[in-house]
């Protein structure tokens, strides 16, 4: 399977000065970033921030009230979308899932099948694609939704809340097929998450949404202790373990610290 990313590493999307909200009221200003192929951009916040509305400006389903953005003639977004808001829905064979979301902008039904097949194989859930969708685990069902998004072609595969519910072997395992992905196809990965410690081990960069704004930049610059103990109000230790950063919130730690003095 093919993708049509720029090969010169020019953006696939630019984000300039960007304010995103509701009936021309903004929910985040001060956006700007770009994401270019092979890139992993990380989006986090507290509840509320502003994250979903920022999502669906980026795909295109909202306009920016404010700034630019820009989407290059290469991007194709394969959108994977939070699990639990589809589940009730998905009475179908996960074959099924897949092929009819291949049928955007396939040349045929046998194109679609095609590409359904090629895009199960490759998230490796060909012994599950003539089960239930509902009936699978959450670790299946999130691969079916992956190969959902692949069967579009796309130079952006884009991740809402991809690991929730999982335990700690599906979710490793998740992520090592996305990072896979990326670096066989030349594909840029949006990484939409509550999960401080999944950008910081997985993101080229992290933007961080909190009081109407957004902050982006390397995540080592962006998820500090002090940056992080501000937006989610109380004391955040991080910590570097090998490969992995650790981040833990410690609520109380100040009130129980104060009444001590």
């Amino acid at each position: 399977m093919t993708t049509s990313a720029p090969r010169d590493g020019a953006p696939l999307l630019t984000v300039a000065s960007a304010a995103v909200g509701w009936a021309g009221r903004p929910v985040v200003r001060e956006i700007s970033f770009t994401l270019r192929p092979g890139e992993t951009l990380g989006i986090v916040g507290p509840n509320g921030a502003g994250k979903s509305t920022l999502l669906r400006a980026l795909l295109g389903l909202a306009e920016p009230i404010a700034g630019r953005i820009d989407r290059s003639p290469a991007w194709r977004a394969g959108h994977v979308p939070q699990r639990d808001a589809l589940e009730p829905l998905f009475r179908f064979r996960a074959r099924e899932v897949v092929e009819m979301f291949a049928r955007i902008g396939a040349a045929s039904g046998a194109a679609a099948r095609a590409a359904a097949c090629e895009s199960i194989d490759a998230v490796g859930i060909g012994s599950a694609a003539d089960r239930t969708f509902r009936d699978l685990s959450g670790g299946q069902k999130q691969r079916v939704l992956i190969a959902r998004a692949l069967s579009v072609r796309p130079t952006v595969l884009v991740l809402d809340e991809p690991t929730t519910g999982m335990d700690v072997r599906a979710e490793a395992e998740l992520l090592a097929l996305v990072r896979t992905i990326r670096a066989e196809r030349g594909l840029a990965v949006l990484l939409v998450t509550h999960s401080l410690h999944l950008v910081a081990d997985e993101a080229d960069a992290v933007g961080i949404l909190h009081d109407g704004k957004a902050t982006f930049g390397p995540p080592a610059a962006v998820l500090t202790s002090e940056s992080l103990g501000r937006i989610y109000g109380c004391p955040v230790e991080t910590a570097r373990v090998g490969s992995h950063q650790l981040i833990r919130a410690m609520p109380g730690q100040e009130s129980a610290r104060g009444s001590a003095t």
